[in-house]
C-alpha cells in the first residue's frame, strides 16, 4: 500500500464518460465524480455518449489527445467492456467501470496490462434481498406478491431477480403468483402493472426492479383506489422516489446505490494508481455500500444530503491513501468481490462460463493468501462516519446493506 514517487509532475486529468445528463441517476454520477477531482486538485472532463457504444469507445480511443490520464466509466453493455478496456491498455491510460461488466471477466485479467483498475458495482442480491424482505415483513410475511424486474440477461437485472428469489427462499409462506420483465422504464412498466394487477387484484405486494417500475406500480395503485392496500419499493433513491416515500402510503422505500460515491471513490482509486499506490488484485473488483431508506424520516434526511446537482458532500480527500499515508479514511461501505463465485450466484451467467475458465494467478493467489477477509476487515477499520451515517440511523435495520 506504499506510495512510489511520480515519474512526472504533470497535473491529472480525469474523464467521466456516461450515457446521459437528462436522468437524475447519471446527474448524480457527475456531479460525485466532479466534486472528487476537485477536492483532489484534478482536471475534470465530461463527456456523454448518449447510448452509443461506437462513441464510448471513441471517447476512450481520443482521451490521450485531450490530455486524460484516467477514465471513469460506466459499460454501455456487458460485452463492450472488453473492448474498452482494450483500448485504454492501448493508450496508455487508467481505467475504472461501474455496474456492468462481462461476463467472467477478471479486471485484472493479464490482457489488459493493469489498465482495468476498478470495477465497482452494489451488491444487487443483497440489496434486492433486503428491500423484498423489507416489503414481505410489511405484509406479515405471508401472501401473494407480483415482481415487475428488468431485462433478462442484463447482469444487473438477472442479480436483483437472484435477490427476490433469496428473500422469497426465506419467507415460504409468500407466494410469487407471477413475475414480468417491466421494460426498467415507467411508460414500459405501466401497461405491465395494469395487466398483472387485473390478473392478480388478491396482491399484498409488488416487488419492483427501480423507482421507475415502482413509480408506475404507485401510479396505477392510486387511480385503481389501492394506495396503502398494496405496498411497493424500488432501487435508486430519485428524489420523485424519495418524496413518494415521504407522501404514499403505498410507498415504503427505496434503495440508494450512491452514485456520487461510486464516482467520486472510483476518481479516488485512479488518482491513487497514478501517485504510485500499489492495489491488491482482489481490490480491483469491489461491493460500494447501498442502503434502504424504508422511513419517510430517512427519505426526508436523504433528500437533505443531496443539493440540486445530485452531490453529496463525500471528504474524498481524506479517502487518498497516497496523501495520507495509513490515516485514509473511508465514509460508505465496501467490500472486495470474490470473483470465484461472483457470476456463478447468477443462473443466467453460469451458462456464459467459457470452457477452460481460470482466474488470473495473481487473483488466485491473493485469494489462497486469505486476502479477501484481510482487505473487508481492512475497509471496516479505516470506516467512518460520513454524510449519510445518520440517514442509516434512521432506517428501520439502523444499517447499511454491508452491514456499516
Amino acid at each position: 500500500m506504499r506510495k512510489t514517487a511520480r515519474a512526472s509532475g504533470d497535473s491529472i486529468t480525469i474523464l467521466n464518460t456516461f450515457p446521459t445528463l437528462a436522468n437524475e441517476y447519471w446527474q448524480g454520477w457527475d456531479a460525485g465524480c466532479k466534486l472528487a477531482t476537485e477536492q483532489l486538485g484534478l482536471k475534470y472532463i465530461a463527456q456523454t455518449f448518449e447510448d452509443s457504444v461506437d462513441k464510448q469507445i471513441s471517447q476512450i480511443e481520443q482521451a490521450p489527445s485531450l490530455g486524460v490520464n484516467a477514465v471513469v466509466t460506466f459499460a454501455q453493455n456487458a460485452e463492450v467492456m472488453k473492448a474498452l478496456a482494450a483500448t485504454a491498455s492501448q493508450v496508455g491510460i487508467k481505467l475504472a467501470n461501474a455496474h456492468s461488466t462481462a461476463a467472467w471477466l477478471d479486471a485484472d485479467d493479464p490482457a489488459y496490462a493493469g489498465s482495468y483498475l476498478l470495477y465497482s458495482q452494489p451488491d444487487n442480491i443483497r440489496g434486492t434481498a433486503a428491500m423484498a424482505q423489507a416489503l414481505f415483513d410489511k405484509i406479515g410475511n405471508e401472501g401473494k406478491v407480483l415482481y415487475v424486474g428488468g431485462l433478462p440477461g442484463n447482469f444487473s437485472a438477472d442479480s436483483r431477480a437472484a435477490g427476490v428469489k433469496l428473500a422469497l427462499k426465506n419467507n415460504p409462506k409468500i407466494e410469487l403468483v407471477a413475475e414480468q420483465p417491466g421494460g426498467e422504464n415507467r411508460v414500459a412498466a405501466r401497461p405491465v402493472v395494469e395487466n398483472l394487477l387485473t390478473a392478480h387484484p388478491d396482491v399484498a405486494a409488488i416487488v419492483s426492479y427501480n423507482d421507475d417500475t415502482a413509480i408506475a406500480v404507485l401510479d396505477v395503485l392510486r387511480e385503481r383506489g389501492l394506495s396503502g392496500s398494496i405496498v411497493t419499493a424500488g432501487i435508486d433513491a430519485t428524489r420523485e422516489m424519495l418524496n413518494r416515500v415521504r407522501e404514499d402510503k403505498s410507498a415504503l422505500g427505496t434503495v440508494s446505490i450512491n452514485a456520487p460515491f461510486m464516482t467520486g471513490y472510483s476518481v479516488v482509486t485512479l488518482y491513487d494508481a497514478l501517485e504510485g499506490i500499489a492495489y491488491d488484485p482482489l481490490e480491483k473488483m469491489r461491493y460500494f455500500d447501498s442502503i434502504f431508506l424504508d422511513s419517510p424520516e430517512a427519505a426526508e434526511k436523504y433528500l437533505g444530503a443531496m443539493d440540486q446537482s445530485g452531490r453529496i458532500n463525500f471528504d474524498f480527500k481524506a479517502m487518498s491513501r497516497h496523501l495520507n499515508g495509513d490515516n485514509w479514511k473511508i465514509q460508505w461501505g465496501m467490500e472486495v468481490i470474490d470473483p470465484s463465485n461472483f457470476w456463478g450466484q447468477i443462473e443466467s451467467m453460469q451458462s456464459l462460463k467459457p470452457s477452460g475458465w481460470a482466474l488470473p494467478e495473481s487473483v488466485e493467489a491473493s485469494l489462497k493468501a486469505g486476502n479477501a477477509d484481510k482487505l473487508n476487515k481492512m475497509y471496516r477499520d479505516h470506516f467512518v462516519p460520513g454524510p449519510l451515517s445518520d440517514v442509516a440511523g434512521m432506517t428501520r435495520s439502523k444499517r447499511t446493506v454491508l452491514g456499516f
